[in-house]
């Protein structure tokens, strides 16, 4: 392999175990690679083979004091879908390093995503559904989502409204950058569009925000991630009218009168229950997270 030869004679490399004595006076054994040319044994470290091990700052330089092991026992932790408290009290190491190392895995996943493919195929069902990420208010109160607005923060923005008469302060309300066409002025939210797929044991779920229903917002997101012939079942909502003119099998379930259609044998179950799960862990065990922060969730999501 030519990512293993030495980096000043191009000669064989092979794996030692050295110590090496860190700032704080622990001495660690860590893994090197060294040249075995007579005359060279220059040592390289092996984090410098793997990006992700060689964990930088600002400066481009590696500043981890955690060995390698110490990493892959944060790797295996997020792998297992722990709570930054739960590792935190594991391993004794911060939450902000916790929380750094999480979100390097995060980038992994959303790397994946980028290289994703189509889902569906001939004679290939996926459902598709869209939802509104909310937590449960009792009594209209209560904190919200992050990112999204507040009861006082509504009443203030439209208080600044200054109109002769109430249709001028309806049209100003409609164009307000916090207007939402299809829940008003969003105080939970946002809209979350799910697509799944069941391939055998494999489900694949892949969740998009969006800001709108309407059929200008889903459909693009149907074309690009659901091959043509694919059998799409959802309900009965108007933006999905058209997606039999467009090559695919569109089959509807009437969810005020069956949850599984007795003809076609459309149903939306699976992504149904996908939702439980998405929300159970982003409103209730998380509590909650960013809009920035909102779409990698959904990809790490996927990933998993």
């Amino acid at each position: 392999n030519e990512t293993n030869l030495c980096h000043k004679c191009h000669g064989e490399t092979k794996m030692y175990m050295r110590k090496k004595r860190l700032a704080t006076g622990e001495i660690r054994e860590i893994s090197t690679i060294r040249c075995i040319t007579k005359g060279c044994q220059t040592y390289k470290s092996i984090r410098s083979t793997n990006g992700f091990f060689t964990y930088t700052d600002l400066n481009a330089r590696c500043n981890s004091n955690l060995s390698l092991g110490q990493i892959l026992e944060l790797i295996y932790y997020w792998s297992q879908d722990l709570p930054i408290k739960t590792v935190s009290d594991l391993t004794g190491r911060s939450n902000a390093t916790i929380v750094d190392w999480f979100n390097l895995c995060r980038d992994v996943c959303c790397s994946l995503f980028e290289k994703r493919e189509k889902m569906g195929g001939q004679n290939i069902v996926v459902q598709i559904d869209e939802s509104l990420l909310r937590g449960r208010r009792k009594y209209n109160r209560g904190r919200l989502l992050l990112g999204d607005l507040r009861h006082e923060q509504v009443q203030d923005n439209s208080a600044d409204f200054h109109s002769d008469s109430d249709q001028e302060n309806q049209i100003n309300l409609a164009n307000s950058p916090t207007s939402n066409r299809n829940y008003g002025r969003r105080l939970e939210g946002p809209w979350v569009f799910g697509l799944c797929s069941k391939i055998g044991d494999n489900l694949e779920r892949r969740f998009f925000v969006v800001e709108k229903r309407d059929r200008e917002t889903l459909i693009p997101i149907i074309e690009k991630e659901i091959l043509p012939g694919s059998i799409i079942m959802s309900d009965e909502w108007r933006a999905y009218s058209c997606l039999k003119n467009i090559g695919y099998d569109h089959r509807t379930v009437n969810h005020s009168k069956n949850f599984v259609d007795p003809t076609t044998g459309a149903h939306t179950q699976a992504i149904e229950c996908s939702w439980g799960v998405l929300k159970t862990k982003i409103l209730r065990k998380m509590h909650g997270t960013s809009a920035e922060m909102l779409p990698r969730h959904f990809i790490e999501a996927w990933c998993r």
